[in-house]
């Protein structure tokens, strides 16, 4: 009889100690693995979209009576070149921008050159349509100045006349940032202007001096691009409203298209659209925001229509990975539920994906869209069920470093005439939040080149630029890395820089090759840490829209 005890307990030990290890090791992730099943991975759909988004008229309504006003104005005077129709900052949001209208005798071209302070100040743009009746939009004002604006009109048959206009602006305001340059080779940047985009406050343009040509008073955050048509896609709220919540296709004057508005029912804080929103190839609008049916946030993304603002598709990243991802994470922002923090969407049109950059999760990811199945993770192998192993890239490297609290993807064009890799650009801020327990985290941030093979599923790093300049580089949150199609520069923006009176971001445009040559270094300065004013995101972009631009008032 003791034998027989002996001998139960004997394998009831064992049986308790088989289930403890299979539990504690995740042997089975059935239970909580969407992937453990062996099918494609990809957003469920219950067939019910909540509508978070509406479109708005308030402030096209506003506007329709600027207009209405100014083609009051101009029709009851008789404007031509000599003494043209100018209103500066028309739409009352971008102070550096002026309107003129006038009319001439024969249908001619308009070339508009805003004076520099030197010989690569000056911002010229040609209007090639030929008209007698001219509605000319005027960018790149200095502030605080008398600008000399040069009109020149050249009819059919090669006669140009010229007309200079002065344009008076007022200052930047006192709470604007400040920047310094600390480098410029004009002759080696990309050409246009370095647009800074913040967490919060200012969105705004700088020339290679630093000087300011744009900027709208409307605050922004985080969301700042041009759309295919040369509008803008812009992040806003009302003045005075806490909360972020509207997004505007407005063009460079400030005069709004389309406003769509973003209503989350009791979400507390100010960012309701958290970190980006794209245009999709059927120009419908990608946009990062929150499922308030569940205790988590920045793990949701909404399609709105852009004819009628309605929401079209939701999509949870709750539905792709393992519940233990969110349930059990207890890194920053676990209080609020912030086990994903999506802070980036790219679209590849080479073949209809998305790519997306998690900072929680230490990963960039490529979906199908809007299927949403994975086809490949870049992150560090560890804290993954056997399910995903699968999609997980691996390194040709010995030594390769997986970025850390990644921001900012990118793909590039074919630099190695290879069909079957691709290459990506990020910004790695090099801070290890859930997996990649490097030595080497907080030690620099750096952008970084990707090169994948999706067939073979091998990635590896082609080239980098911020690591030799340790942590004087060093961003905790926010940046971003951008390829440059004319030069084949690349540019970084450590956004959240530690420095002796508080923080500071740095805008570093650099050479392609691999000892990077820098062509322009920006520092941003003036705020205070934790005021979420520090430079989100920078790119280099013409400070006229690519496409031909005919503005016009209402009808």
């Amino acid at each position: 009889m003791k034998k027989t005890l002996l001998v139960f307990a004997i394998v009831s030990i064992f049986v308790i100690a088989f289930f403890w290890i299979t539990e504690y090791f995740n042997f089975d992730d059935s239970s909580q693995s969407p992937a453990a099943n062996g099918e494609p991975v990809s957003f469920k759909s219950d067939g019910e979209i909540e509508q978070l988004t509406t479109y708005d008229k308030q402030r096209i309504n506003e506007q329709r009576k600027i207009d209405q006003q100014l083609k009051e104005t101009y029709q009851a005077g008789t404007f031509t070149l000599k003494n043209p129709f100018v209103t500066p900052d028309p739409y009352e949001v971008a102070p550096l921008t002026a309107l003129m209208m006038f009319k001439t005798d024969q249908p001619a071209k308009i070339i508009v050159t805003v004076e520099g302070n030197d010989q690569y100040g000056d911002i010229s743009h040609t209007y090639e349509k030929y008209s007698k009746e001219h509605t000319i939009p005027i960018l790149g004002l200095y502030p605080d100045s008398e600008n000399t604006v040069t009109i020149e009109a050249t009819t059919k048959g090669g006669e140009t006349t010229e007309q200079p206009v002065t344009i008076t602006t007022e200052p930047l305001p006192d709470d604007f940032l400040t920047n310094e340059v600390v480098e410029a080779r004009p002759e080696k940047m990309e050409n246009g202007l370095t647009f800074v985009i913040p967490s919060t406050r200012y969105a705004y343009a700088v020339d290679y001096n630093g000087d300011v040509r744009w900027y709208s008073t409307l605050w922004n955050s985080h969301v700042f691009q041009r759309l295919d048509n040369g509008n803008l896609l812009y992040l806003t709220k009302e003045k005075g409203q806490k909360q972020y919540n509207e997004l505007l296709e407005m063009d460079m004057l400030g005069k709004v298209y389309d406003s769509y508005i973003v209503n989350l029912e009791d979400y507390p804080d100010t960012n309701v659209i958290h970190h980006d929103a794209i245009e999709l190839p059927s120009g419908n609008i990608l946009a990062t925001v929150h499922d308030m049916e569940a205790p988590y946030i920045e793990d949701e993304m909404i399609e709105i229509d852009r004819e009628t603002g309605k929401t079209l598709r939701d999509f949870n990243y709750r539905d792709i990975f393992p519940e233990d991802f969110y349930q059990e994470y207890d890194g920053p922002g676990e209080d609020d539920g912030d086990w994903f923090h999506q802070n980036a969407i790219w679209y590849d049109n080479r073949d209809d994906t998305i790519l997306v950059s998690s900072r929680h999760q230490d990963l960039v990811m490529k979906q199908t869209y809007p299927e949403g199945e994975i086809k490949w993770i870049l992150a560090a192998q560890e804290k993954w069920p056997d399910s995903y192993e699968r999609y997980l890239l691996e390194p040709i490297e010995e030594d390769f470093k997986f970025p850390g609290g990644p921001h900012s993807i990118m793909t590039m064009p074919d630099m190695d005439n290879n069909k079957n890799t691709y290459d990506y650009l990020l910004f790695d801020n090099n801070v290890v939040i859930t997996r990649g327990d490097d030595p080497l985290s907080e030690d620099f941030s750096r952008m970084v080149q990707y090169r994948v093979n999706p067939e073979k599923m091998t990635v590896k790093e082609v080239w980098s630029y911020g690591e030799e300049r340790g942590e004087a580089m060093f961003s905790s949150i926010v940046g971003d890395a951008n390829y440059h199609k004319d030069t084949g520069n690349r540019m970084l923006t450590s956004g959240y820089i530690k420095v002796d009176d508080g923080r500071n971001s740095r805008i570093i445009e650099t050479t392609g090759e691999q000892q990077a040559e820098v062509v322009y270094e920006l520092v941003v300065s003036g705020f205070k840490s934790d005021s979420h004013r520090q430079a989100y995101r920078a790119f280099r972009l013409p400070l006229h829209p690519e496409k031909e631009w005919n503005f016009k008032l209402i009808e």
